[in-house]
């Protein structure tokens, strides 16, 4: 790792920032695994990024640019079995080397090309988030690109990271320190995490699209910035979390996520972008403002980290079955055949994640005025295997119920959260094995909770 760095400034920028496949930016690098798991296909691989803090660093190796606040891995992908599964990852940073960032600033923008501060191309899109200093008109064509060719898109995507933003359980910097997405040189497609969330298991679980998800990012921060500059950035993520977690929006008008976060940033100013001449033949959008004393220059993609096709990734997969064992030289002693009871172990991994079809039943009548009773009617709809849109209108009608009589922030919005996600799920089909035994326990927390409180409903 180079040594010789120079210092830049912190800049305050607040952006809505959205890579909508980072697998396409990067020239797909690898499919990735999930629960020891080879992924066959990847559908959506999306970045969502609430950016507050930039900076431009530059080192022997290059440039690299960095971007602070709140933000979302997102995949949608398929195992061998043919099953999809959806998976996330909360972040709080974005590191961009020189080659991948330029690579994002040449692509051709599709629409607004005379609003230099906005971008709408096929690996971008990027605004700010205050647009007061822009006129109506501009504001309004501004708003329908990006409801058109976003919001509407990956509705479900944005509510669930709004979802997730607005969980007190959520973006706990303090406790669990920096999530940052890299494409730095020696940490190229990672995530890096701190040794504050080695205990949580499901973070570090491998996923599609990832290199891996790896411990060190206290020391690449540290190597980059002082004390005073990592707590300024770490003000930045609290900041944010505060203000995207007060905001009321529209879930049929996203932008008002947007609009309304405006109102709760500080510092929203919009920094002017100068008006400087760049090269025709290498043009730059204007994407960070810590790169405009780089727009002039264009760094190539490097030969080892080589660009592909998604058709040419995804035919590189090769099932299990088709692959087929090499055995060594005979000899006179045997291994014991410990690899066979792995796969044993694999297969029945796989099959507890696996959604069952099920028949559609009629759902029984929930209580209104008694908070055990809910629960208990809740836990019999999932203990007699509904289909998982029915559990996910129990959740919304019991949840309902129990605002009526009591107000519980963090066991309301957990069964908000259940409710959502299998309401958005495909018909007749019931919950897997493990959703099903988490979910129990869950329930079963709630009614443990709600007992002391029981006479009171």
């Amino acid at each position: 790792m180079s040594t010789h760095i120079v210092e830049s400034k912190l800049i305050d920028n607040n952006i809505f920032l959205v890579i909508p496949s980072w697998g396409n930016l990067l020239g797909y690098p690898t499919l990735g695994k999930y629960a020891h798991h080879n992924v066959s296909k990847i559908s959506q691989d999306l970045v969502i990024f609430l950016g507050g803090t930039e900076c431009a660093v530059s080192t022997e190796k290059g440039t690299l640019y960095f971007l602070f606040g709140l933000g979302y891995y997102y995949l949608k992908f398929e195992l061998q079995s043919g099953r999809y599964i959806t998976d996330n990852r909360q972040l709080t940073g974005l590191i961009l080397s020189d080659f991948v960032y330029d690579h994002l600033a040449t692509s051709k923008n599709i629409t607004l090309e005379n609003e230099k501060d906005v971008i709408v191309s096929e690996n971008l899109f990027k605004l700010p988030i205050d647009l007061s200093h822009k006129t109506e008109t501009k504001k309004t064509f501004i708003q329908g690109t990006l409801m058109r060719n976003l919001f509407i898109p990956y509705k479900d995507v944005f509510l669930e990271l709004m979802e997730t933003i607005q969980n007190p359980q959520s973006f706990q910097i303090e406790k669990e320190r920096h999530m940052i997405l890299t494409t730095h040189w020696d940490f190229y497609n990672q995530i890096l995490i701190s040794k504050d969330m080695e205990l949580k298991t499901n973070y570090l679980q491998a996923t599609a699209g990832l290199n891996s998800i790896s411990l060190g990012v206290d020391n690449i921060l540290n190597q980059y910035f002082n004390s005073s500059q990592l707590k300024d950035i770490k003000d930045t993520v609290e900041h944010f979390k505060d203000a995207f977690s007060s905001i009321g929006y529209d879930p049929m008008y996203l932008f008002s996520i947007i609009e309304n976060g405006a109102k709760f940033l500080r510092g929203g100013t919009p920094i002017p972008f100068t008006e400087e001449t760049v090269s025709n033949k290498k043009p730059k959008e204007s994407i960070l403002i810590s790169a405009q004393p780089y727009v002039e220059s264009f760094r190539e993609w490097p030969d080892n980290f080589r660009r592909q096709s998604k058709e040419q990734l995804e035919k590189s997969f090769v099932p299990n079955e088709t692959v087929k064992y090499q055995p060594k030289e005979s000899t006179s002693l045997k291994k014991p055949e410990v690899g066979e009871f792995r796969r044993k172990e694999e297969d029945f991994e796989l099959r507890t994640m696996q959604r069952p079809f099920v028949g559609f039943k009629p759902l029984p009548t929930i209580p209104i005025d008694n908070l055990f009773e809910i629960l208990t009617t809740l836990k019999k709809v999932v203990e007699e295997d509904y289909d998982i849109q029915s559990i996910g209108k129990t959740l919304e009608i019991a949840r309902d119920n129990i605002k009526k009589e009591v107000l519980h922030a963090n066991f309301l919005w957990d069964m908000s959260k259940y409710s959502n996600v299998y309401q958005r799920a495909e018909s007749n089909i019931g919950l897997s094995f493990n959703e099903k035994e988490d979910l129990l326990r869950e329930i079963d927390y709630w009614i443990k909770i709600s007992q002391k409180h029981y006479d009171k409903f």
